[in-house]
């Protein structure tokens, strides 16, 4: 056979087995798919408190009004109010993953321990006495809710409490051990609020900060 031949002889199989390569399925070929995978995540979300109305919608500026009482010469008196109404819902929500974690529910004077109560020139404590004045939160008597489908379950509601300046500078409102839903959410409405007016205090409407606070 001539050189010539031979070489044709080698070739043929190497032209053959490069078309066997581009045919072969799973081979280094890009090949189109009419089928694909779609992917979202939806992350863990965080504990937190807000204040709702009947309808669900935030509550820009809340406010809570206490009776009014009347001048007194001689004797100290008590004003009354209600934290979380229904058309200001006290809402906890719990969106945090992972494994339960207990949480607390408290409320405390926005300014700090050693703010007053202030109305005109007159000013008024609430973390004193009952005959110089004092603020008392009873969170028992109020009304939890679970949202959705979740329950009451490991969540307590906080006892008769009043402030002391330096003791008590919170008041726990809710509380959730490791046993309560998560995710949960929850509204409260309904706890008793209490201020001891001492006697001879100016006429006046006095007002006050307050914070909720959810750790």
């Amino acid at each position: 056979m001539k050189l010539l031949d031979k070489q044709k002889v080698i070739a043929l199989p190497m032209l053959l087995a490069s078309m066997a390569w581009l045919f072969i399925p799973g081979a280094n070929v890009a090949l189109a798919s009419n089928a694909t995978t779609l992917s979202t995540t939806v992350n863990a979300g965080t504990l937190g408190v807000d204040i709702v109305d009947a309808g669900n919608v935030t509550v820009g500026s809340p406010t809570v009004t206490f009776g009014a009482v009347t001048f007194n010469f001689d004797t100290a008196q008590n004003a009354t109010g209600t934290l979380g109404t229904s058309s200001q819902k006290i809402r906890l929500s719990n969106a945090r993953g992972g494994a339960a974690v207990a949480w607390t529910l408290t409320m405390a004077a926005t300014g700090g321990n050693t703010t007053l109560w202030t109305g005109g020139a007159g000013t008024l404590d609430f973390n004193s006495n009952s005959s110089a004045g004092q603020l008392t939160v009873d969170p028992s008597v109020g009304t939890l809710t679970p949202t959705n489908s979740y329950t009451s379950t490991g969540v307590t509601k906080g006892s008769s409490t009043a402030f002391v300046q330096g003791t008590t500078d919170s008041v726990t409102i809710l509380s959730g051990s490791t046993s309560a839903s998560q995710p949960g959410r929850w509204d409260y409405i309904g706890a008793s609020l209490s201020e001891s007016i001492p006697a001879l205090t100016q006429a006046a409407t006095y007002t006050i900060g307050m914070t909720l606070t959810a750790t």
